[in-house]
């Protein structure tokens, strides 16, 4: 029997034969990810609106037909490439809460979301600003995200005043806000202005919050249990 006939016979059931060593559906997944990695690249330096799927699939060294095999437009490219990079936040940020004091969690948390950033200059263009003007779909995933952020803040600042009139939600949302405004603000201007500079403004809301107040202590998981929703 001849080694190509070998191979087809010990294929995988179904149609999944092996090629190169990999089936079908691990293939599948390979053209996957090659593709959100050159969305990254092309969305996150050229901008959402200057980009084509021709100009993907030239960054991915993969024809239009694998393209909407994964993905049926742009938008749905860039959404995953999107997610990707909120997840990537997500991450840090809950790492470096979960090794700060309760004290120091505001800019333990800023620190590591500016850090990215900076140091991974890809995705402000793609998680700051395009995702505001490509459509109604990625725009509602945006604000989810955002929520998302929102309500781990705002486990610390119920945590903060748990005897308070006070909506913890509205506060979190004020402060997110506040922090999406100047990192925002930083990435157009070409990260020129020193970290620390901006991690002390953007703290500096965050800080009012414990101005003539005693921090009570935080419950396990307090921090984190919105972070993985």
């Amino acid at each position: 029997m001849s080694t190509w006939a070998m191979a087809v016979s010990s294929s995988p059931p179904g149609g999944n034969r092996l090629f190169r060593g990999l089936s079908a559906d691990e293939r599948r997944s390979q053209r996957h990810e090659q593709l959100i990695e050159a969305g990254l690249r092309a969305f996150g330096s050229r901008g959402f609106h200057e980009v084509g799927v021709r100009d993907i699939c030239a960054e991915a060294h993969l024809t239009e037909r694998y393209f909407y095999e994964s993905f049926e437009n742009r938008e749905a490219l860039f959404l995953a490439v999107y997610e990707r990079g909120v997840g990537r936040i997500r991450d840090a940020i809950v790492a470096a809460l979960e090794k700060a004091q309760p004290e120091d969690m505001a800019r333990a948390g800023l620190r590591a979301f500016l850090c990215l950033l900076r140091d991974e200059p890809l995705w402000p263009r793609i998680i700051l600003i395009d995702v505001l003007t490509v459509g109604p779909t990625v725009g509602s995933q945006s604000f989810l995200a955002t929520q998302g952020f929102a309500d781990m803040v705002g486990n610390i600042v119920g945590a903060l005043y748990p005897d308070r009139d006070l909506d913890p939600q509205l506060v979190a949302s004020g402060l997110v806000g506040s922090t999406v405004s100047l990192v925002m603000r930083w990435a157009q201007g070409g990260f020129v202005e020193p970290l620390d500079k901006v991690l002390d403004h953007c703290a500096l809301f965050y800080e009012a919050l414990m101005i003539g107040h005693v921090a009570q202590p935080l419950a396990p998981g307090s921090v984190t249990r919105s972070a993985g929703s």
